[in-house]
């Protein structure tokens, strides 16, 4: 990944805010989605590590964290992610804690070097990610060389039914309007994040069932998985 975030974006900068709940009470509480601080990078991956790796659907199902070499290539990919200073982070307001939280990164089409992951599961789910984002076909069907890419959203459990996956959804549109991205697409492996993409205005641009794909490679069969589909959803920056 080649790209580099402008010089004359302030980084960090609040990209998003909005009501929603306390988590003390129904009063309603300012919530402001930002660029990740570098000072709490770490933390972020902890965040990941505690609740994204047991809750995403296709990592539960292959039961990821039996697996200490892919729990470690995917925290390691995370800590690539945070150095572009591309990730979202979602506080409430008078709070420092981490309430949800986005793994973006930039996919762009002149960049050639693959991507290599020996773990076992995390090789699998990596490649059902790649295999529908390559059947998307978004560099061609958005006439785009370059878009903001994701691997991994979360919500604290404390602060899930809010609709802060949605907001946090939301704000990568000023983000990309902001560093200069004409699109932003990413795969959505699990039910709860794909309502969250389509209120935030996302586009199907890819729809595979997990019973397809797993006609496709017999690795792709995930036990007791209740999400039905894995789509390739879009949104672009006008």
């Amino acid at each position: 990944m080649s790209w580099k975030r402008p010089d004359n974006v302030p980084y960090p900068s609040v990209w998003h805010t909005f009501q929603a709940k306390d988590t003390e009470s129904d009063q309603l509480v300012t919530y402001r989605v930002q660029d990740l601080p570098e000072d709490r990078f770490e933390e972020a991956i902890a965040h990941m590590m505690e609740y994204f790796v047991y809750d995403e659907p296709t990592c539960r199902a292959k039961n990821i964290v039996s697996e200490q070499q892919s729990v470690d290539e995917i925290a390691d990919l995370w800590r690539e992610f945070v150095k572009f200073h591309l990730v979202l982070v979602c506080f409430k307001e008078g709070s420092d804690e981490i309430a949800g939280m986005n793994m973006l990164y930039v996919s762009q089409q002149s960049d050639k070097e693959e991507y290599q992951c020996k773990g076992k599961i995390w090789k699998c789910i990596y490649d059902l990610v790649d295999y529908t984002m390559k059947e998307a076909n978004v560099y061609e069907r958005y006439g785009v060389d370059k878009y903001l890419g994701a691997m991994g959203l979360s919500v604290a459990p404390n602060y899930r039914g809010r609709g802060i996956a949605t907001e946090i959804l939301r704000a990568r549109i000023p983000l990309c309007k902001g560093v200069g991205l004409p699109l932003t697409s990413t795969c959505f492996t699990a039910i709860g994040s794909q309502v969250a993409a389509a209120k935030a205005g996302y586009e199907e641009t890819y729809v595979v069932s997990y019973e397809d794909m797993a006609k496709v490679d017999d690795r792709f069969v995930f036990p007791n998985i209740t999400t039905k589909y894995v789509k390739c959803m879009s949104k672009r920056v006008e």
